[in-house]
């Protein structure tokens, strides 16, 4: 038997997989869009790849019988979960050598987790679970292409990279900045302050996030209000992204 769902009672298996494939990937993006909403996220792609990747993988160890088609009587000595640790292992190695960190903002991580994923289609096709390899490509395909546009019309707060470097002379007082932030919505996660001193000036690196509310014109208003600090000579701001 060449194809999955020529067997009734395959068809049914393989469909069953595909809707816990598919929980997975929902139940994922629960998880990634709570950080996405917090400004922290790794992107809520990644979330939904993992999980569904995982959740195929746990799948094809519980149905031996399906296992190259049926053909093999021996599911003991033609066990593929012998080799789907080797093989999701060293393509995360390959995925992690995609991952790039800037400053603040980290690059690549949904495309890693994109080639991890595809490896557990790669052993889905290879064992023969036609079916459910097609549908996890499928989710791959809504996770990526249509779970972006459906988050840019959720709630969600903005994060940007800042430097600021202060006039010669001033010492910067960080809970005098957090003080002036707090009153115009926005905010500095107390873990991303860095300050830095170079004998004249001081400068001072950190994540400044705005209330969900103000997300669409959110660079143009810490500009706004970051140009009203007297102390500050020149500031630097970057759209923070872990993509």
């Amino acid at each position: 038997m060449l194809l999955l769902g020529l067997n009734d009672g395959w068809h049914g298996a393989a469909v069953w997989m595909v809707g816990n494939m598919a929980m997975a990937l929902l139940l994922g993006w629960f998880v990634g869009y709570e950080r996405y909403f917090s400004g922290r996220a790794a992107g809520s792609q990644v979330y939904c790849l993992v999980c569904a990747t995982s959740c195929a993988v746990t799948l094809l160890a519980g149905y031996p019988t399906m296992w190259y088609w049926g053909t093999v009587q021996n599911v003991t000595d033609a066990d593929p979960t012998k080799v789907i640790g080797s093989i999701l292992t060293g393509i995360g190695f390959l995925g992690a050598g995609i991952i790039v960190k800037t400053g603040l903002n980290v690059r690549g991580l949904t495309t890693a987790a994109s080639i991890w994923g595809s490896s557990a289609i790669g052993i889905l096709v290879g064992v023969g679970f036609y079916l459910p390899a097609i549908g996890l490509m499928a989710l791959f395909v809504v996770c990526t292409a249509i779970v972006p546009r459906i988050e840019q019309r959720l709630p969600a707060h903005a994060a940007m990279a800042g430097t600021l470097r202060f006039r010669e002379g001033h010492r910067p007082r960080p809970e005098e900045i957090h003080c002036f932030l707090a009153k115009r919505g926005l905010r500095i996660p107390p873990e991303s302050l860095t300050v830095s001193f170079d004998g004249t000036h001081f400068e001072l690196q950190c994540l400044i996030f705005t209330n969900s509310s103000a997300r669409t014109n959110a660079l143009s208003t810490i500009v706004e209000e970051l140009s009203q600090l007297a102390h500050v000579e020149g500031f630097t701001l970057t759209h923070s992204s872990r993509a």
